[in-house]
Order: structure tokens, then sequence, then C-alpha cells
């Protein structure tokens, strides 16, 4: 059973690789497409389980990835620092199994400060993001209840600054336009990449076109780097905007990290 595998459709434009340490997620979010999809099959998706062996499987799958100069994303279908982590206290085990290889890891959470714990693990080439779907609590705690809220996710993103760690965040899914260019605006100076994406999987009467002009302009006037999501880059046809890609990095002789754009 691997646990480090390349992720496919939508997912690869976030990282080239990927581990999932939990089957399931308890943030009970109601956007999310792999809960509908559990659901679909009949798993218990709200109540995750840590995944068999994964420990042992994840050094063996570090060995045969060791030295890559892609990124490993944690996690894709479940949150690396959901409740469960903090009692199992997986996710740092297995992110000192990446750093025993030489691989580089980028955290992907809407945990909040439950992931600050581990920042000290963190070095040069290693990322931490946050999801941003609201600014508004009320907004977060309907669609999102087990997640940290919007200011304890945002806080986290600036205590990671703070250390000196690569912080890019992820605007994806888009439910409320004003609110995703509002966390632009108030996040701007601790976060050095967004990945901007949109609503998929149910229908919307979202002006895509508008949305992605604003973003971009939002991010040239701050000077922020970003990356345009393939499926919101369709509606900009005729804009013109340079996205930029971190999934692979390498290092120069003498240390300096450089960002394959």
């Amino acid at each position: 059973m691997s646990i480090i595998y390349e992720p496919k459709g939508r997912a690869q434009e976030y990282s080239w690789l990927a581990a999932n340490l939990f089957s399931g997620c308890s943030h009970g979010c109601a956007y999310c497409y792999a809960r509908k999809m559990a659901a679909q099959f009949g798993t218990d998706f709200d109540n995750p389980t840590v995944k068999k062996y994964v420990l042992t499987e994840l050094e063996k799958d570090a060995r045969k990835y060791a030295g890559t100069d892609k990124r490993v994303l944690l996690c894709f279908s479940c949150d690396p620092y959901q409740p469960l982590e903090l009692q199992e206290r997986i996710t740092r085990e297995a992110i000192i199994i990446l750093k025993e290889n030489d691989i580089n890891f980028q955290v992907l959470t809407k945990a909040g400060l439950n992931a600050a714990r581990d920042f000290d693990l963190y070095k040069t080439g290693d990322a931490f993001a946050a999801t941003l779907t609201y600014i508004e609590r009320d907004d977060s705690l309907r669609d999102e209840p087990g997640a940290a809220l919007p200011a304890e996710r945002i806080e986290a993103l600036r205590q990671g600054h703070d250390r000196g760690i690569e912080i890019w965040t992820s605007l994806e899914p888009v439910l409320d336009v004003e609110q995703s260019l509002e966390i632009i605006r108030q996040t701007h100076e601790f976060v050095d990449l967004y990945k901007i994406g949109k609503l998929n999987h149910k229908p919307s009467s979202i002006d895509w076109r508008q949305f992605g002009i604003e973003a971009i302009k939002l991010c040239e006037q701050y000077g922020k780097r970003f990356y345009i999501k393939d499926d919101l880059a369709k509606y900009l046809e005729g804009i013109e905007f340079e996205n930029t890609d971190t999934r692979i990095i390498s290092f120069k002789k003498a240390g300096e990290l450089l960002w394959q754009v």
C-alpha cells in the first residue's frame, strides 16, 4: 500500500506528490468533495482513522523518492492536523520520515494553531498553507464546523511567516467572492503565494471572469505571487497573467532556494 502517490486531475495543480495519513476527516466541511464521494460508497468519512501501517509504508515510499525535487503535500483527502492527530501524533512522525529522506514537504490544513507545534521541523524548501474560504466566523461555523475558525488559521499563517517559513494560501473553493478577495487584503503581508480556484461540483451564479480579474489585480497590487487554477483560468481568456508554480524546487550549490516557474 503506497502512502506517497501522484495526484491526478485538479489535485495535481497543488502538488506532484502527496500523502494521506488518515482515512476520513472530522472537520465536516459541507463542500468537501472527498466527503461526498465517501458518502456515495457508504464510507463513514466523518469518523476518521489512521491508515493501517501508515508510518511503515511511508518509510518504504520515502526511500523510493529520497532526494526528489517534488514536494510532498500533506494531505489531500484528509486534514493532517484534524482532532484525531492530536491523539495519535502521526503527522510529526511522518514529517520526520520525509526529512530523513531529503524530501521537502508542504502542509495544507484548516486546523489553525494545532499545526504550529511542528513549525520547528520546517527548513528551506518546506511550506505551510491554509485553506481559507471565509473571513466571517458564522459562515465558517455553518459550512466547516469542525475546522479552526478563519481568524485562527490566519494567525497560524502569520506565525509561520514570522518563523521564516514559506507560506501559501488556497482560495478554493470560492464560496463568497467578497470574502475571498478580503482574505487577500487581510493576509498579503505574510502570505507569499495564493493558489486561486473557483467553486466546483455545484452550480453557481458567480461571475468567475470578474472574480479572476479582481483577484489577479489584488495580488499584483500587493506584489504577491499567485497560481490561477485551470478551472478558473478558462474564464480569463485574453487576460495576461503569470502563474508561479512551486511544486518543484532546486538548490544552487551555495544553498540558495530557487523556485521553478
